[in-house]
């Protein structure tokens, strides 16, 4: 009788062209527009050679040795920080005005130390700059000891020359470290909540004064819980099937690399439409109002928890962490959201089965509230 029932229920949800629809085509549409609007602008981003022109104001071999070898070996992850030109002052100037020829101009002077002519500001300038003020403390640095402590000079030199790194090196889950891909993740999040669509109707086709349908389903033999859950398990496959086919449409159709595993991230899909059916379902048993008010509620819930976690704004999620935290440990958008991060930056981590454990747990708790609050119902007559 169960497998009846189920059966039946799948088949009236695979009929609702119209949540089927809309459920698909917001992760198809936006998916598109965002790839339109933010693809390829993380590319202008990635790391290039700073031009810079460097110019001996000294005929000591020492000093110029000396400032070669530290300058041609600065490195940014193991690429070459500067693209290094030696030339004259007066040909470096003119290239320096040209303002695409070389970025800064620095001048290593008789005294060992470096100077730096730049036009205007920017990321570049201020690399630059750091890199002189660093070697210009160095120098004074080595100078103090010379004449200071003389037999400490090769110890201090040697600390110097060695690179010190004061972060654990960690391997990350996935290599997409473009900022925009926030937007995706949260257009899955959305997704996976327009889920709860397919099981808010649940609770009222199994409440005899809400529709004809819970009428005849009370006046039946079956337990009412048997149409619950089954009607659950239905929506679930539905929602499962829907979320998963916008999820590969974004990744091999867009071409929208999400970064990390990619069986863990449609697991994590999986169990993200769990807790939209679960939210869904929780809603549809939530007292006996209207269905409108219900969907009503529901997409309420489900715009204002993605607006929360940076669909609209990319940084929105970054001001709550430092305004109210909380509000990201229990939107659930933001966890489905977080959770694909994770898998990317951190891959299958303490931090990813963090949220996880929150999705079964409200999952578990929605479900089970569910199937509580639509039990209490009960009629004088049908």
């Amino acid at each position: 009788m169960f497998l009846n029932i189920l059966c039946k229920k799948l088949k009236i949800c695979v009929n609702n062209k119209q949540n089927i629809f809309w459920t698909l085509m917001f992760p198809i549409i936006l998916g598109t527009l965002f790839t339109i609007a933010f693809g390829g602008i993380f590319e202008t981003y990635k790391f290039e050679e700073i031009k810079t022109a460097v110019v001996f104001d000294t005929d000591d071999e020492q000093v110029i040795s000396n400032a070669k070898n530290v300058l041609e070996n600065i490195s940014n992850d193991g690429k070459k920080l500067l693209d290094i030109q030696y030339l004259e002052y007066a040909e470096a100037e003119a290239l320096l005005k040209d303002g695409e020829k070389v970025n800064g101009i620095i001048r290593v002077k008789e005294d060992g130390k470096l100077t730096l002519d730049i036009i205007s500001n920017g990321n570049a300038s201020t690399i630059q700059q750091s890199i002189v003020t660093g070697y210009n403390q160095n120098v004074t640095m080595i100078e103090k000891v010379a004449s200071e402590h003389p037999e400490k000079l090769g110890e201090v030199i040697n600390g110097i020359s060695k690179s010190t790194s004061y972060v654990i090196p960690k391997s990350l889950g996935g290599d997409n470290k473009d900022p925009f891909i926030s937007y995706f993740y949260n257009l899955l999040a959305m997704t996976t909540l327009f889920a709860s669509m397919h099981s808010l109707r649940i609770g009222n086709n199994t409440q005899a004064n809400m529709s004809k349908v819970g009428a005849r389903a009370n006046a039946s033999p079956v337990r009412r819980m048997s149409f619950q859950i089954a009607g659950f398990i239905a929506s679930y496959l539905v929602s499962l099937a829907v979320v998963e086919i916008g999820l590969t449409f974004v990744l091999f159709v867009l071409r929208v690399e999400f970064g990390g595993d990619i069986l863990m991230i449609y697991l994590t899909s999986a169990l993200a439409a769990l807790l939209g059916v679960a939210l869904g379902f929780f809603i549809g048993n939530l007292g006996s109002f209207s269905l409108d008010k219900k969907e009503g509620i529901l997409v309420g819930i489900t715009l204002l928890g993605c607006a929360l976690s940076g669909l609209m704004y990319g940084d929105m999620k970054i001001i709550i962490a430092e305004k109210a935290p909380i509000i990201n440990k229990i939107n659930p958008s933001a966890v489905i959201s977080d959770s694909y991060y994770c898998l990317n930056m951190f891959g299958a981590g303490s931090r990813y089965f963090e949220t996880v454990i929150y999705m079964v747990g409200l999952s578990l708790v929605l479900t089970i509230g569910g199937l509580l609050l639509g039990r209490k119902v009960s009629y004088d007559s049908i």
